[in-house]
């Protein structure tokens, strides 16, 4: 079933590389992030156009940050770590209607807190 590996763990690297999170989920170097997700780019290709396009935002040097115990990816705040446990690591595995209904909200919410900036996107109308 989707969604059901714990996520490798992109923020390794040196310590003093910025920080960033994810504000959608997808997938980089072989990490599949979830939302608040906090990750170090890593020099891929396509780094600047992550931040270009609002798929990550920089992470606040003092910023509190959160743990999930299951597999210890580190969040941005206590409701995006909870909503990676609700997705990761779910007690049971969901119907496909109860999934399909789950990844509309899903993107529902998605569209509401963090939309792309699609606007900045190469070859968009001025």
């Amino acid at each position: 079933m989707k969604g059901q590996l714990p996520p490798k763990q992109p923020d390794a690297g040196p310590a003093d590389a910025p920080r960033f999170f994810a504000r959608r989920p997808f997938d980089y170097a072989g990490a599949a992030l979830d939302r608040g997700q906090i990750l170090r780019l890593q020099g891929a290709r396509n780094d600047e156009k992550l931040t270009r396009l609002g798929y990550v935002a920089a992470v606040e040097s003092d910023a509190t940050t959160y743990t999930c115990a299951e597999c210890g990816a580190t969040f941005i705040d206590i409701a995006t770590r909870s909503g990676h446990g609700q997705t990761r690591h779910r007690a049971r595995a969901l119907t496909p209607g109860e999934e399909d209904a789950h990844e509309e909200r899903q993107e529902a919410l998605l569209a509401q807190v963090a939309p792309l900036y699609l606007d900045k996107a190469a070859g968009a109308a001025p």
